[in-house]
């Protein structure tokens, strides 16, 4: 039983590790990290540091302080009280009350801003289209600047703890994302991390060219009213050739961990903790200024290549061998 229980509890052993970092960088006593529950303050409360809620609602009644930011990922905020930093929400509502009071910035994503004319905030609103966002949608790879759109969308400002709580959810949500695809496509996900290990220098080139030639070539086919379509399909090709070659990564780099700490892991679960050591490892490596995208930018070649040399997995790939010279 307990082998069989062995890959989920590592499993979330690392997430439970990932997602404390943002709490503990504001002391043991600051703050609060709730995970899939409401979380109210009540009237007089006073909650010294950030407020971090994922999947649920926040609710702030009147006289209660928050000194430190506010972020909110899949949940509803209702403020009565003062806010002293930020407030940040993505996938949900902001409700601010007469009597509330936000003195930095608000920023919404995914969701609305319903604001009593009487509410105060001191800095500014950012809420619906027209404005940017710094996270690029790398997926946590580090490598935002290669896939960056030309018309920025969206913008949320948030402090560098929310930041590092988000580069922590992607990087879950992408180990995630590997659990189910090696589960349901194991074959075609093992045939590209073989790819990964047996031809390194093929896969590696190929997925370096592919990603400087086809956003130009993807470019250029935007410019034409015609082959428009075709480009908007070229570009979802290339983001999931690109994440499948991730995982693929990332199930070698589980199979590797599986042997060297001798565990006993479902190829899935080994994707799943693969993947998510590969994104916080080389996801962090990316935020060094100048040099950092290097080691991602390769990884990501890397994946990409092993996918395209096995046609998504299709095959297994064979590489041409010279002819044999009695055969001339």
């Amino acid at each position: 039983m307990f082998k069989k229980l062995l890959p989920i509890l590592t499993f979330i052993a690392i997430a439970a590790l990932i997602f404390p970092l943002p709490a503990a960088a504001a002391g043991l006593n600051d703050g609060r990290v709730i995970l899939g529950d409401e979380f109210v303050l009540k009237s007089g409360e006073v909650l010294d540091g950030d407020l971090i809620v994922l999947g649920g609602d926040v609710e702030l009644e009147e006289g209660s302080i928050v000194e430190g930011d506010v972020f909110v990922l899949g949940g509803d905020v209702t403020a009565a009280g003062r806010i002293d930093g930020d407030v940040a929400v993505l996938g949900g509502q902001i409700s601010l009350e007469a009597t509330a009071i936000v003195r930095g910035d608000i920023s919404s994503l995914g969701g609305n801003l319903d604001r009593d004319p009487a509410a105060q905030v001191n800095g500014q609103v950012f809420s619906g289209q027209g404005v940017d966002v710094p996270f690029d949608f790398d997926f946590g790879f580090g490598a935002g600047e290669f896939v960056r759109p030309s018309v920025d969308m969206w913008r949320v400002r948030l402090s560098p703890l929310i930041s590092l709580l988000w580069f922590g959810f992607r990087t879950v949500l992408l180990a995630a994302l590997a659990v189910l695809v090696v589960m349901f496509w194991p074959t075609p996900a093992g045939r590209a991390a073989e790819a990964v290990v047996a031809q390194p220098v093929a896969a590696g080139g190929l997925g370096v060219i592919t990603l400087v030639v086809a956003p130009a070539l993807l470019l250029l086919l935007t410019i034409t009213i015609i082959l428009s379509p075709v480009a908007l399909i070229g570009v979802v090709l290339l983001v999931v050739a690109g994440v499948f070659g991730w995982i693929a990564l990332g199930l070698e780099v589980g199979n590797r961990m599986k042997i060297a700490f001798n565990w006993e892991l479902h190829p899935a679960a080994a994707a799943g903790i693969g993947t998510l050591v590969l994104t916080f490892v080389l996801g962090g490596i990316g935020q060094i200024p100048c040099i950092g995208w290097i080691a991602p930018f390769l990884g990501i070649s890397l994946g990409l290549g092993a996918v395209l040399l096995t046609r998504f997995g299709s095959q297994p790939y064979a590489p041409m061998s010279a002819p044999d010279a009695e055969a001339v």
